[in-house]
């Protein structure tokens, strides 16, 4: 652990420095910004934020490098460490100065050097380059967190969710996608059909009538087991966790969080292909039998 900033003296300014656990990472996604795992010098980054028409943004520190007078702060929207950035507008450009010295380095590899023409990039042109490095949490059941993260994963996208799911009860993730389709977002889930009755079956109509289009399928002599939820084509959760309270609060199971278009595109080829294949519930009375027919052939879950 070295200490940034060693021996500058400590300037009082806009720019905030907290040191605490985050509570809820995704939450903090407020869009596309230019400095998102990106090099910036600091006026780049002022000259960005003095258009913003906001109070306030909160950056998360994910690391930082100093070499001589140079330093260089790792920031992102999705905090996985301690260290929170608050910045405020300001009124004279000189008066953001970041003071360095107030966080710990908390990184042993030492980033690349930028080169000049890198230092040259526009902001414009930085943020249309895709992510080099992916980002990967992996939480565990029983309540440990995965819940939080799954609705604040679904309450980040601003385009498309697809979710591929074998039991799906819980009422935070449902009503976290029903919030999401009336943000815009199209919504696309399969279900397994053996599963969906009871509770299962009165989610998917709810869905439905929101605008979520629901899919079902059970293949022949098997299962729709798939647990997955597909972000905007660049940010994918899957696991063991089914989407249900016992997942949650009593089971053994995992989930992992990464972002990471190249996987993404993986899961959603996988989702297209289970998805073309299943079929939408039929209405009315058939639905009706259709379901009592399940309920009657199909036993308790333990998942």
């Amino acid at each position: 652990m070295s200490l940034l900033g060693k021996g500058r003296s400590d300037v009082t300014d806009d720019v905030v420095l907290v040191f605490r656990p985050p509570e809820n990472p995704a939450a903090q996604i407020a869009g596309i910004t230019p400095f998102k795992s990106l090099r910036l010098q600091l006026d780049e980054l002022l000259d960005w934020f003095t258009g913003l028409n906001v109070d306030s943004i909160e950056l998360w520190i994910e690391g930082a490098y100093r070499s001589g007078n140079r330093t260089e702060l790792f920031l992102s929207l999705e905090g996985k460490t301690g260290a929170k950035l608050t910045l405020r507008p300001f009124s004279k450009r000189g008066q953001a100065v970041l003071s360095p010295g107030k966080i710990e380095n908390a990184v042993s590899d030492s980033p690349e050097p930028v080169s000049k023409e890198e230092q040259n990039t526009t902001i414009q042109e930085k943020v249309g380059r895709e992510l080099s490095t992916p980002r990967v949490n992996a939480l565990f059941s029983p309540a440990g967190g995965i819940e939080r993260q799954a609705v604040a994963l679904i309450d980040s996208a601003v385009g498309s969710i697809e979710m591929a799911a074998y039991e799906f009860t819980n009422m935070y993730v449902e009503k976290a996608i029903l919030e999401a389709i009336k943000r815009g977002v199209k919504v696309a889930l399969v279900l397994d059909r053996l599963e969906t009755r009871g509770r299962q079956a009165k989610l998917h109509d709810t869905l439905e009538r929101a605008g979520c289009d629901v899919r079902l399928i059970s293949p022949n002599g098997g299962i729709m087991h798939d647990k997955y939820i597909v972000v905007d084509g660049k940010t994918v959760e899957w696991g063991s966790y089914n989407y249900t309270e016992r997942a949650e609060n009593k089971n053994f199971e995992n989930a992992t969080f990464a972002t990471d278009n190249a996987l993404a595109q993986q899961y959603h080829a996988d989702f297209v292909s289970i998805f073309n294949q299943a079929k939408p519930e039929a209405h009315g009375v058939r639905r009706m039998i259709q379901r009592f027919l399940r309920h009657l052939s199909s036993g308790t879950s333990t998942e």
